[in-house]
C-alpha cells in the first residue's frame, strides 16, 4: 500500500514540477507552486508516519503495576503498608468479579482503587508479599510482563 502510495505521489509531483510556468497566468501559478506545497506537505507526512513518530504510552511505557494472587494472602507479620496493599487489592477483586452485579461496582471505581495499590507500591518494599507468592508479577504499561525477582523500578 505504501508503495502505490509512493509511486502516484511521486507520478503527481512530475506533473507539477516542469511545466514553466509564469506568475502572470494564475492558474499555472497556483497548479505549479500551491500543488507542490500540498504534495510536499503529503511526503512529509508519509515520511513520518513510516517512520514512527511520538511514544503512544508517553511515560507510562515502563511503568509497571503489581499483580497478586489473593488466594496466597496470609497476613503473617504484614508491614502497614502491606496490610494497606492487601486491603486494597482484596477491594479491586470484590469490584472486579461484581462489575454489573451491584451498582457500586464500576469501571472508575476499579481503576481508581488499581491506581491507589500502584501509589503503595511505589513506596512499599512488599517483602512479605513476595517471600509469600501473593506477589506474581509486575505488568508493564507496553504490554510486557515482568518477573518479580528481575523487576528492578
Amino acid at each position: 500500500m505504501r508503495s502505490l502510495f509512493r509511486r502516484i505521489s511521486v507520478f503527481t509531483c512530475t506533473l507539477f514540477w516542469n511545466n514553466g510556468t509564469k506568475i502572470c497566468n494564475p492558474i499555472r501559478f497556483v497548479r505549479k507552486y500551491w500543488a507542490q506545497l500540498i504534495l510536499s506537505s503529503v511526503a512529509i507526512q508519509t515520511i513520518a508516519c513510516a517512520y514512527g513518530g511520538e511514544d503512544v504510552y508517553g511515560d507510562f511505557s515502563s511503568a509497571c503495576s503489581p499483580e497478586f494472587n489473593v488466594e496466597k494472602f496470609t497476613n503473617k507479620d504484614y508491614t502497614d503498608c502491606e496490610k494497606d496493599i492487601v486491603e486494597k487489592v482484596l477491594k479491586a477483586k470484590d469490584l472486579q468479579d461484581n462489575f454489573n452485579k451491584r451498582e457500586d461496582a464500576t469501571l472508575e471505581k476499579w481503576v481508581g482503587v488499581r491506581q491507589e495499590i500502584d501509589k503503595l507500591a511505589e513506596t512499599c518494599d512488599m517483602e512479605h508479599l513476595k517471600s509469600e507468592g501473593s506477589l506474581t508479577n509486575y505488568v508493564c504499561g507496553d504490554g510486557k510482563t515482568v518477573d518479580v525477582i528481575d523487576y528492578h523500578p
